[in-house]
């Protein structure tokens, strides 16, 4: 179970990243943080996605 949730967070949080970055472009406010921290939501989110995919995969080969 664990390892699912994982990959659903990963995806989650690649979205969220995503949004932030897009929502970001899209207004005119100057807050210089939505961009690393869209960034860094987004690098973890697919770091999280692949970590949880490699271990989907080691586990059905065992």
């Amino acid at each position: 179970m664990y390892k699912w949730l994982s990959l659903v967070v990963g995806f989650f949080y690649i979205a969220f990243g995503v949004f932030i970055l897009v929502y970001r472009y899209k207004q005119i406010t100057e807050s210089d943080i939505a961009y690393p921290l869209g960034a860094l939501l987004l690098v973890y989110g697919i770091f999280r996605f692949v970590r949880a995919i490699i271990v989907l995969k080691n586990d059905k080969s065992e």
